[in-house]
């Protein structure tokens, strides 16, 4: 039949090369995930989607702890986000603190809180040394 869809090799070539990660908008690496599975030896089948699935979940709760650990730094007057400000976003956020409930790593004293500095400098005492 003639205007119909071309068949053989010709149908392949037409395919346009995209991973899936792009095909299910997701940021991190499905394919790398799902390589990641087969090896582990978890089950002895899994679906095509549950790689995709499981992406999708790891993205979502990165996003959500880097969210809130954004705004933790953000609230502290720091410009990068430390480890102290990860697993403080874990344990403020409800949602967070319910999916990865045991974890967590826990610390084994608080945290000591950092000073603040002055706005202007101080001003030191000098000292006479005393003779001994």
């Amino acid at each position: 039949r003639a205007g119909g869809p071309p068949k053989g090799s010709k149908a392949k070539a037409k395919k346009s090369r995209s991973s899936r990660s792009s095909r299910a908008r997701l940021l991190f690496p499905v394919s790398r995930v799902d390589r990641q599975l087969r090896r582990g030896h978890f089950a002895e089948r899994f679906g095509a989607r549950a790689p995709i699935y499981l992406v999708a979940v790891l993205q979502w709760v990165t996003h959500k702890t880097m969210d809130v650990a954004g705004k933790i730094s953000k609230k502290s007057k720091r410009r990068c986000i430390s480890a102290s400000h990860l697993q403080a976003a874990v344990r403020k956020s409800p949602v967070l603190k319910r999916r990865l409930r045991d974890s967590v790593p826990r610390c084994r004293g608080t945290p000591v809180p950092q000073r603040q500095r002055a706005s202007s400098p101080s001003i030191k005492k000098t000292t006479k040394s005393k003779k001994r």
